[in-house]
């Protein structure tokens, strides 16, 4: 999902007449992959399904590793609102040297930058290899050059660009503080691996992705992060009010994630719902957060959208809505 538009209508369904769990869900779409779902501070409840490999016999464990993916752009968002000065005032400013291709070019604000409106070079067009991968994310560390090449245009239409967490992020200096247990991929760094079409992915280098899709890490590590926003120990209450601010108009994109409500199958009324995408080669990423129940649940899977089709809450059907109606309507 790059983007949630309120022409998309969130229709109420009607409860099933036996509700399921959620490892019955996992198990009647065949997931291969992980789940964690976590209520509070209890402990969470994190399972592993299906096989690592497509036919193969190893199984997938808890607590495995796994590329973040374009999470990363949430806890980046999340960190730059932490840790630079005058937020969340700030992000209505032009971002002092971000992407100065020229002397004197308009720059985009934070805000811009985070909700890709700036018309920026994107990595996406950059030359294919024979395997279909942009060449952009074939080198050990992103090409900042590259970024910068094309002068930014403030404002501009929606297009999603991970220059613009890349031109952000430099914000934060050389050494980010991730939240714990994350780190950025290390060159030649594989982790989990994906597959697409049954095989293999393409060889992909996740240090390329950097603040924009680079950050490794586990299931409760995310778990750890979400925590913290809803408990208040990342984030001012100021903080985390803009980070979760759709834009309006026709998107529910916020800072980094969409924020919506959703309409599940089990429950009274819509519910709040925070949510982050990710997808690089073979492996998704699904992060979700209910604010008003204090919950969290995340997905990751090794197979690709090809192979395994997450589907939308707001289509009120497929494998995301009928796990978030077990998970927080069951």
């Amino acid at each position: 999902m790059r983007r949630l538009l309120v022409a998309a209508a969130i229709v109420a369904i009607p409860a099933a007449a036996q509700a399921e769990t959620v490892d019955q869900v996992a198990a009647r779409y065949g997931l291969a992959g992980e789940i964690l779902v976590a209520k509070g501070a209890a402990a969470p409840s994190s399972t592993a399904y299906g096989t690592l490999v497509p036919g193969g016999t190893r199984r997938h464990r808890p607590g495995q590793r796994w590329r973040l993916a374009s999470i990363s752009k949430q806890v980046t968002a999340a960190l730059l609102l932490r840790d630079l000065p005058g937020m969340p005032a700030a992000l209505e400013a032009p971002l002092a040297g971000g992407s100065d291709a020229a002397d004197g070019m308009r720059m985009p604000t934070l805000r811009q930058l985070l909700t890709h409106h700036t018309g920026l070079a994107n990595p996406d067009a950059t030359a294919v290899s024979l395997d279909g991968v942009p060449g952009f994310y074939q080198r050990p560390a992103p090409d900042m050059a590259y970024c910068r090449s094309k002068a930014a245009s403030p404002g501009a239409e929606f297009a999603y660009n991970n220059c613009d967490y890349l031109i952000a992020a430099q914000a934060l200096g050389p050494r980010p503080r991730w939240p714990r247990g994350m780190a950025m991929a290390k060159p030649g760094e594989r982790l989990v691996p994906g597959f697409v079409g049954g095989k293999p992915e393409p060889r992909y280098e996740l240090a390329s992705f950097g603040a924009a899709g680079g950050l490794t890490g586990t299931a409760r590590d995310v778990l750890h992060f979400d925590r913290a926003l809803l408990t208040g120990a990342f984030l001012t209450p100021a903080a985390l009010a803009a980070l979760w601010q759709p834009e309006g108009g026709r998107s529910y994109q916020a800072l980094g994630q969409w924020v919506f409500p959703g309409t599940l199958n089990g429950c009274a009324a819509p519910k709040r719902i925070v949510q982050r995408d990710g997808e690089i080669g073979g492996v998704q990423t699904r992060n979700f957060i209910f604010p008003e129940d204090d919950m969290v649940v995340i997905v990751f899977t090794n197979r690709s959208a090809d192979d395994f089709a997450m589907g939308e809450v707001w289509q009120g059907r497929g494998f995301a809505y009928d796990l978030l109606s077990a998970a927080a309507c069951g």
